[in-house]
């Protein structure tokens, strides 16, 4: 029962990238790589230095980034399932780590900011951070 699981799991997550490709954010209504990338250029900010907007801003970053990453730290660990690379990023790295090669990634392709966050950031962690496994 468990591979099968699996396999569901990481044809969803498949299904998810390769359908969403074929669309702008626009058009769908998902915030861009170029929200994220805005949001996620405050996470050197101390927290008691931000505004209510700001504080609204990092929270997405952190939380979009700790989301992705952990889903692909744990498909790198996995010996069960064969999943395609960019799905995979090496695991423990910090937050900070995170958001700064999310940015490295996301200034050196500024014409992709108007996609949707979600294509982006699987491409930006998984050539950051590849798994070694």
């Amino acid at each position: 029962m468990k591979p099968a699981k699996k396999s569901v799991s990481i044809v969803a997550i498949c299904a998810i990238v390769a359908f969403t490709s074929n669309l702008s954010a626009a058009e769908i209504g998902f915030k861009t790589i170029g929200d994220l990338r805005a949001n996620c250029q405050l996470v050197d900010q101390k927290l008691e230095a931000l505004d209510v907007e700001e504080m609204i801003q990092i929270t997405d970053c952190r939380s979009f980034l700790k989301g992705v990453a952990e889903l692909m730290m744990t498909l790198c660990r996995s010996d069960d399932i064969t999943v395609p690379s960019f799905l995979k990023a090496a695991p423990n790295h910090t937050l900070r780590a995170l958001a700064q090669g999310f940015l490295n990634w996301a200034d050196e392709h500024p014409n992709r900011w108007s996609e949707a966050r979600g294509l982006g950031i699987y491409e930006a962690i998984s050539t950051q951070f590849p798994c070694e496994s």
